[in-house]
């Protein structure tokens, strides 16, 4: 085979054995219930098998049970049965660490494309023995080890792979535990549930048109591009707050102005889709994406026009996540347009 056959090949075949693996999982977990935003671990979710070290470790004590009985020595017999005994303690020591966790889900955090989502579990430990060596794993990456006091809490967390602009569900959680001599490993499979929001990425575009509307619903075009103080824009008072700066205006002057929300000539902005010189829905996306995060950052009111959808001006951070959140669903199963 070519080279680059080869790789075709072999990433076929790994791509294979992730499937392979994934209907096995699906096939062990199917009498599981679904787990929701919070789960209990119970006996029947506990899974334990040796580690490669453990195996090692079974390899051994089978030398030295054939010695023992080939040279009939007492000493062989004991100390090889001294070592099964303190393997079987550790075995009911590793499966006693996650038997009755109590683990929930924490919100994710918005991430623009590109960035890592971060999957936060909140771990709590109701019974009166503390829990050692928690790991976390998830997307192919694991957390640090977790160590939880006697009914106390703790959060463990993990990044996960960056995604395309859109809302995805949570993939498939592992917890796993190697306490206390690192022979056997138990671990179980958890499918919490929360939603995972990815905005666009935020480019700046050249040519994009922002609109002011006055009150009377006439547009007129926001250019700002003279020197004069505009409508709605005054000089910086102390305990201005920060978000209120202008900082266009701060650019051309030099001189701290801020935005005067009180004054009724402040001329709303618009971020139109059809106003974006671009044909390409990703990069229109972008585009909108920047310039309300400029608006935001200036304090100014604004609006966002998509195809299907419209949200009126206005200012804050609930206004803001709920314009993001437009863009990150636009053309998605969960766009209310579509």
């Amino acid at each position: 085979m070519r080279p680059r056959e080869l790789k075709r090949h072999g990433s076929a075949r790994a791509s294979g054995r992730g499937r392979l693996r994934e209907d096995f999982i699906r096939w062990v977990t199917r009498r599981h219930r679904a787990d929701g935003r919070r789960a209990v671990i119970g006996r029947d979710r506990v899974y334990i098998l040796p580690t490669r070290q453990g195996y090692m470790l079974l390899a051994i004590l089978l030398v030295m049970l054939l010695g023992a009985i080939n040279y009939s020595n007492n000493m062989a017999f004991l100390l090889t049965f001294l070592v099964v005994g303190i393997g079987h303690n550790a075995m009911w020591y590793t499966h006693r660490n996650l038997l009755g966790l109590e683990v929930t889900a924490l919100p994710v955090a918005p991430v623009f494309a590109g960035t890592a989502p971060l999957l936060r579990l909140r771990l709590e430990e109701r019974s009166a023995r503390p829990r050692e060596a928690v790991l976390l794993s998830a997307d192919g990456a694991a957390s640090r080890p977790a160590f939880l006091e006697p009914r106390a809490a703790t959060e463990v967390a993990v990044a996960l792979e960056p995604r395309p602009r859109g809302v995805y569900r949570l993939p498939r959680q592992r917890l796993s535990t190697r306490y206390p001599l690192g022979l056997l490993e138990a671990w179980t499979w958890l499918t919490l549930e929360h939603e995972i929001l990815v905005y666009p990425v935020p480019a700046p575009l050249d040519g994009l048109a922002l609109t002011g509307e006055e009150c009377d619903g006439e547009q007129t075009e926001n250019t700002g591009g003279s020197d004069a103080t505009p409508d709605g824009i005054r000089e910086y008072r102390p305990g201005d707050p920060p978000n209120r700066i202008a900082w266009k205006a701060v650019a051309r002057s030099g001189q701290l102005f801020v935005r005067d929300t009180g004054s009724g000539n402040a001329a709303p902005l618009w971020l139109d889709w059809e106003g974006v010189p671009a044909a390409d829905p990703e990069t229109r996306l972008s585009a909108l994406c920047h310039g309300v995060l400029e608006a935001n950052a200036e304090g100014q009111p604004y609006g966002l026009r998509l195809p299907g959808s419209r949200i009126g001006p206005d200012t804050g951070p609930d206004h803001l996540a709920r314009c993001l959140r437009a863009l990150a669903l636009f053309g998605q199963p969960g766009d209310p347009a579509g």
